[in-house]
């Protein structure tokens, strides 16, 4: 019997991820991305509609304060599970399938730099008692180096929304790529 095993071809079967992985990491990337979708397009701006400007910095500053942790939490879990998978690639990974996995990974970092950089700069750019107009726009009161901030947060959160279209995007093409290997 040893004979035959050693004279029949064989195929080792190819690692994939684990269902649990991609699963906590479908999860981790939904909660930070979705929340800071809704966060940047929606609540920031949203706002407004309060007529008394620092109730406006009042409500940015709770409701950002109430998702970051989860946000943070996300994103973590997202990053730990990325990298989990990224040691499970395909054996013949093609040239795209390469080049998709290192974008992923530079914007799956970027996230998390542009994180950092709109935590701190909202919490000096919007706290209580800081007149705005919305997160990222001041009033006639706002203080000037408060208003540099908020252009700060501006950058920062494009950086987000781009770093996390960025992460779908390669996310789908390697997925493609994995599925022709």
């Amino acid at each position: 019997m040893k004979k035959i095993k050693n004279i029949m071809p064989h195929r080792e079967v190819e690692k994939r991820p684990g269902t649990l992985t991609r699963a906590l990491y479908d999860i981790g990337f939904g909660v930070w991305f979705g929340g800071s979708v809704f966060g940047i397009l929606a609540m920031n701006p949203a706002v407004e509609v309060l007529d008394d400007p620092e109730e406006r910095g009042k409500m940015v500053d709770e409701g950002w304060a109430r998702f970051q942790p989860y946000g943070a939490l996300g994103l973590g879990v997202a990053t730990i599970t990325h990298f989990i998978m990224r040691r499970r690639a395909p054996r013949k990974q093609s040239d795209t399938y390469k080049t998709f996995a290192l974008l992923k990974d530079f914007f799956i970092v970027g996230a998390g730099v542009t994180s950092i950089a709109s935590l701190a700069l909202g919490e000096y750019a919007v706290d209580d008692y800081t007149p705005v107009e919305s997160a990222t726009e001041g009033t006639e009161e706002t203080p000037p180096d408060v208003e540099k901030a908020q252009s700060g947060l501006s950058i920062a959160t494009i950086g987000q929304l781009v770093c996390g279209i960025g992460v779908l995007i390669a996310g789908a093409i390697l997925a493609t790529e994995r599925d022709k290997a």
